[in-house]
């Protein structure tokens, strides 16, 4: 088949000269196994990989230097527990305008994070040490959110509202909501920091929480690039280098196996709706 490489040329110069300008490459995740497509999660409409970094994050996140994700590891499949779905423990959903953000902690450590609103969709799992899920039980418990009465806080507005939920039994929660932009008594706000942290971590992250790390490519496989288009791996140079042709423009990418969680999202899915 013939290449239109002038196309291919200009495309590789524009998509990852912003990608490096934006979020320059990394060293491959500590601890990522090797999985084929079937543990690469589907990519959500309209999704990103990671929120665009100021400039001041990039040095950090070069280095791989998010302490709240320290010892934490991929989320690969169901991850049912005794064959069902695990339970949940607590909540924390921040609403802004358009922008929801949700971070859902359960059974197990897993840890699910949704982002929808302004520029794009980021859906994420990893899992957490089993010391770091304790810390955040411990601070964040029914005991210590009851302590605090909803009466003692400001009550959303303009659009804007967060709420801390924390189940005791499945379908037995204490809840509290409040004006994120208002004074919070130091019980509340000693609960509600460690979850804006790891909001702020993991959807930062582009390594542990990215199925595409540890993906091992097989011809014919469908990946979703982090400009919103879909590739599929046309052959495998060398071992190690992967060429993808984008299923809607003639243009291919030669991208490192180890790297190909710096550009992809996810497996066709969501996306092919």
């Amino acid at each position: 088949m013939r290449r239109d490489t002038s196309t291919t040329l200009l495309f590789l110069l524009i998509a990852f000269g912003a990608f490096a300008q934006s979020q320059p490459p990394q060293p491959p995740p500590p601890e990522a196994p090797p999985h084929d497509i079937t543990q690469v999660d589907p990519a959500p409409l309209g999704g990103a990989i990671a929120v665009p970094l100021p400039e001041a994050e990039r040095k950090r996140l070069q280095k791989y230097e998010i302490p709240e994700l320290a010892g934490s590891r991929q989320a690969l499949g169901t991850q049912l527990i005794d064959g069902a779905l695990p339970s949940p423990i607590l909540d924390y959903i921040a609403v802004n305008a358009n922008v929801e953000q949700r971070l859902s902690i359960f059974q197990g450590g897993l840890v699910v994070v949704s982002v929808t609103g302004a520029g794009g969709t980021i859906r994420k799992k990893v899992i957490i040490p089993k010391d770091a899920l304790g810390n955040y039980t411990k601070t964040i418990s029914p005991t210590a959110l009851g302590n605090v009465r909803q009466g003692e806080l400001s009550a959303a507005r303009d659009g804007r509202r967060v709420t801390l939920r924390v189940y005791s039994a499945p379908t037995t929660v204490v809840e509290r909501t409040f004006d994120p932009m208002a004074a919070m008594p130091k019980a509340l706000a000693d609960q509600v920091a460690p979850m804006q942290d790891l909001l702020r971590a993991i959807s930062e992250d582009r390594e542990v929480t990215n199925t595409v790390a540890g993906y091992m490519p097989q011809v014919g496989d469908e990946l979703v690039g982090d400009d919103r288009k879909v590739y599929r791996v046309a052959r495998i140079i060398d071992g190690h280098i992967v060429e993808l042709r984008c299923t809607s423009q003639p243009t291919s990418l030669y991208v490192d196996v180890k790297s190909l969680y710096n550009y992809f999202i996810g497996t066709t899915g969501a996306a092919r709706q």
